[in-house]
């Protein structure tokens, strides 16, 4: 069975859209070739989003529309893909974070996956309600952050609430590992970590975790949710997301106030340890 043939339509939009883009290709008669001249891509593109392995910008489906004469057909299930929920983000996300060049992310709550020591990550598997292998979540989540380790990797701007630095999570030594990897982070000439103090109460980024890539020429992004985040790969929510992410770095501590409150924070764990 091939790639395309293993497509299930019914298990999401993306699949769905997937599945009619070769249909209505087939229906017609056409091949690879000729579809990817009609909507200026490469033959090799065309497979790719038959298969699943890449998705199309709204631009393309609109010529396809134009061409087939779909009556909008690509895109409003372009759009419907797009808004709703994907249960195959998670694959195509890693994608997406493994080609990309910087790389924007905020969180209120836990450190992201991508800064993640080994035993925080450890502690915070462990005690999830999602009985997951501790130790394979570990090993992916750590595979991810290869991308840091290259000659030359993404420029990374990390936007962290206060109460991160405070969430107890595998206890006192692994919290102050997980800091002094932070502070270590932000050394970086391309990288950054800032906190968003306590002090400044409610603001924008209350309403989920953000993370916003930049591939290519493009932007795709991913919002945080309790069951389930989305992802958003076009549209005018991608510019929402940076303009609240600005938002956010602007009640930010600066990169030498971060560090400062940060170093504060794992003196109060050490006392901890030896009290």
């Amino acid at each position: 069975m091939s790639v395309r043939e293993s497509i299930d339509p019914a298990s999401s939009l993306w699949a769905w859209l997937a599945f009619d883009l070769w249909f209505y290709r087939t229906q017609r008669g056409l091949s690879l070739a000729q579809t990817a001249l009609v909507v200026h891509v490469t033959r090799a593109t065309v497979s790719n989003w038959e298969a699943g392995r890449l998705r199309p910008r709204d631009v393309y489906m609109k010529r396809l529309d134009e061409a087939w004469k779909t009556g909008g057909h690509f895109e409003r299930l372009f759009m419907f893909a797009c808004s709703g929920h994907d249960p195959d983000w998670y694959k195509q996300y890693l994608q997406y974070e493994r080609g990309a060049t910087n790389i924007e992310v905020y969180h209120g709550k836990i450190v992201p996956a991508l800064l993640q020591t080994e035993a925080y990550t450890r502690a915070l598997v462990a005690d999830s309600d999602q009985k997951l292998d501790v130790g394979k979540e570990t090993e992916a989540r750590l595979q991810r952050q290869e991308i840091l380790a290259r000659d030359e990797p993404p420029y990374l701007w990390v936007l962290l609430d206060q109460e991160v630095l405070e969430c107890r999570v595998g206890g006192a030594a692994v919290i102050e590992e997980q800091l002094a990897y932070l502070i270590e982070v932000g050394r970086s000439p391309r990288s950054a970590v800032r906190i968003v103090p306590r002090s400044v109460g409610r603001h924008p980024g209350h309403d989920g975790a953000i993370q916003i890539l930049r591939v290519g020429s493009r932007e795709v992004a991913y919002v945080g949710a309790q069951l389930g985040g989305r992802l958003i790969e076009g549209g005018d929510e991608i510019a929402k997301l940076a303009l609240r992410f600005a938002q956010i770095g602007a009640i930010a501590f600066s990169k030498s106030d971060s560090r400062d409150l940060i170093e504060q924070t794992m003196r109060t764990y050490a006392d901890d340890r030896v009290a």
